[in-house]
């Protein structure tokens, strides 16, 4: 039995010498690591320029709103309807009594398209620089009279596909 421990021990000896013992530190390692410092330990900051995949890119101004003083177009007036998102359809008997939730606020038809802002204390526009007015309140759709200021009103219908399914 006894035997056979030291052949077991003596396997384990010769197993540590072939794949040998580690490096001692030397002078030299121990040199190259305190070159680091203690700047690794601080956030580095890129400049603008750098590509960050990580930084937040935020909108500056909401869809439909417009950005290069063009005239807005039918897809944007579109796009700031459903970014306040059509919450609602009344229909009544008569077309003219009906009515549309678009985020928390009722519209007839007639009404202008503004939304109470709590940061200025009045009411805003749709699009910025646009008068949108609503004119007529369909089951599968909304018709809207879009003017910028100082011309004539166009048509623009923006159907409730995505809202209502009749």
């Amino acid at each position: 039995m006894k035997a056979i421990h030291a052949f077991a021990l003596a396997l384990v000896a010769s197993a540590l010498a072939a794949r040998g013992a580690p490096p001692a530190a030397t002078p030299d390692s121990v040199a190259r690591f305190s070159l680091l410092g203690d700047g690794y330990k601080r956030a580095q900051v890129l400049p603008d320029s750098a590509f960050n995949p990580f930084k937040i890119q935020a909108a500056t101004s909401l869809p439909g709103a417009r950005r290069d003083g063009g005239p807005a177009t039918t897809e944007s007036i579109a796009d700031a309807v459903e970014h306040r998102r059509v919450t609602g359809v009344l229909l009544a008997k008569a077309p003219g009594d009906n009515r549309v939730i678009i985020g928390d606020t009722v519209f007839a038809v007639g009404d202008p398209l503004e939304f109470f802002d709590k940061d200025k204390g009045a009411s805003v526009p749709l699009a910025a620089g646009m008068t949108v007015i609503l004119r007529e309140v369909r089951k599968d759709g909304l018709g809207l009279d879009v003017g910028q200021d100082g011309e004539n009103p166009r048509r623009v219908d923006f159907p409730l596909r995505a809202f209502w399914r009749p």
